[in-house]
């Protein structure tokens, strides 16, 4: 289910939200649904009075169902902006179709009530992660290793940058990734995993969801996070900012599906963004081994447009038999760059 569906936010919630980021304290929560293709509220409740933040957490419970994603929009008592969370919560035993729906609409339904209200986006799995006792293990994992300064970031990612392009042909980037309960952090270039990415990335390595999954940095808080086309059977790039997508391309109706790392650039991309992007791509790549697979071929553009399967038929090549068919043991380690050659601007095959 790709968050371009048509799922936005209803009227009611832009309304309810609004009040509620006016009014302050007045609102500790609001619940959101996803009924009819749009965002509703379905649950607003005020804070106790004399609780703290994380005491009004017990609310939570009440408020959801075992089994029925829902999003939690959580204020927080700073009186600083940026002062809520974007809560998903997404039950394990939840329908798999439920599943992707919310984790690849978060960001529409976030980017629509305006991202700079939220200071985190937070993902669980059980009421239980909504507990006190849960959000409070959630803040010590963050504050496990304190986050660099932009500037250091932007020094962090210029030395990844120029030792990944020193690296000899088939050397492969070595990076560490550590998840907690707001994400992971990649130790090797600074870059956290998105809850939400996570749990895609997880569904697509399993085989559970669609046929692509793609990702975005989101620059300011150095996170890769579903990007707005999430989850889909189709291939589609964003048109001016560089992405991430893995896909399973099936050689024949018959056959196991190969996985392609695509790692697009279009040409009118901001530089910081090919930099990072750039940095980054082979430690991505790379944590499809954390599920015991691999990617059979890597793929740079700096033409989206030409990414189909017919293109990426053609960039197997030697990976497939003349009838389609994959060869048995012709998959090359993860560690062996397949790069095709990015496009000239304007290039289409």
């Amino acid at each position: 289910m790709s968050a371009q569906s048509g799922i936005s936010v209803s009227p009611e919630l832009a309304r309810d939200f609004a009040e509620a980021v006016s009014a302050g304290g007045n609102v500790r929560l609001l619940v959101v649904a996803i009924e009819n293709e749009l965002a509703v509220t379905k649950v607003s409740l005020p804070p106790h009075a004399g609780r703290s933040d994380v005491d009004d957490f017990e609310l939570i419970d009440n408020v959801l169902e075992d089994e029925k994603p829902a999003y939690i929009l959580y204020r927080l008592a700073e009186p600083e902006g940026g002062s809520w969370l974007f809560i998903s919560y997404v039950p394990d035993v939840a329908k798999v179709r439920e599943k992707m729906l919310y984790a690849s609409t978060r960001a529409t339904i976030s980017r629509q009530l305006g991202g700079t209200h939220f200071r985190e986006s937070i993902f669980a799995t059980s009421k239980q992660d909504l507990t006190p006792k849960g959000y409070l293990a959630h803040l010590a994992s963050c504050d496990a290793k304190p986050p660099m300064t932009l500037r250091e970031r932007e020094l962090a990612d210029i030395k990844a940058a120029e030792s990944l392009s020193t690296l000899p042909s088939g050397t492969e980037a070595r990076s560490s990734n550590v998840w907690g309960a707001g994400g992971g952090s990649n130790v090797g270039i600074g870059l956290k995993w998105s809850s939400e990415a996570q749990e895609a990335f997880q569904t697509w390595c399993e085989q559970r969801g669609c046929k692509s999954v793609q990702f975005n940095i989101e620059l300011g808080t150095e996170t890769i996070v579903l990007s707005d086309n999430g989850t889909s059977d189709e291939l589609r790039f964003p048109e001016s900012q560089p992405s991430y997508t893995f896909y399973h391309f099936s050689p024949a109706p018959d056959q196991v599906p190969l996985q392609v790392f695509i790692y697009a650039c279009p040409v009118n991309s901001p530089v910081k963004s090919r930099l990072v992007y750039s940095s980054s791509s082979n430690s991505v790549a790379g944590k499809v081994s954390e599920y015991g697979i691999q990617v059979s071929k890597k793929l740079e553009t700096s033409d989206p447009d030409e990414i189909n399967e017919d293109y990426i038929r053609s960039e197997l090549g030697s990976l497939l038999t003349p009838s389609g068919h994959t060869e048995p043991t012709s998959h090359p380690p993860l560690g062996k760059p397949a790069f095709a050659k990015p496009a000239r601007p304007g290039r289409r095959r």
